[in-house]
């Protein structure tokens, strides 16, 4: 108790502070996992398919435009173990039996971009108790 109260009288309020404010940052970096491996992807104007890792759980998919709104719940197929879910011209799907090492494969298939612009969708999903998306944009 003596040894608190010495610290106590050392250390500002100021000080105490920074401290603080220190800890809260390495707790908070230390605490960030990529959900998503990795966090954007840009696909071919052509249309194309390209695999990537997550260790999101497959039924929290969804696919979201820059203002939040899409598609937000996958849909299941019992034969196959795959979730899918479809937002315009982005489809993802999981299988559950691409589990190896912590993570799933997510396939991504984007169709042929014919608009002439480029165009992004949001991948997103809860991996426990941590919510992310990653950026797919297509050329």
């Amino acid at each position: 108790m003596r040894f608190c109260i010495y610290i106590k009288e050392r250390i500002s309020k100021f000080d105490m502070k920074k401290i603080l404010t220190i800890l809260a940052a390495m707790a908070c970096l230390c605490g960030c996992e990529k959900i998503f491996i990795p966090m954007s992807v840009t696909l071919s104007s052509d249309g194309e398919t390209v695999t990537v890792h997550t260790t999101i759980q497959p039924q929290t998919l969804d696919i979201l435009n820059y203002d939040g709104d899409g598609v937000k719940m996958p849909e299941y197929d019992e034969e196959t173990k795959t979730y899918t879910i479809t937002n315009d011209w982005l489809t993802a799907s999981i299988s559950e039996e691409s589990y190896e090492d912590g993570k799933y494969e997510l396939v991504l298939t984007a169709v042929k971009n014919t608009t002439g612009k480029s165009r992004t969708l949001y991948v997103g999903g809860m991996d426990m108790n941590h919510q992310d998306s990653m950026e797919v944009t297509q050329k």
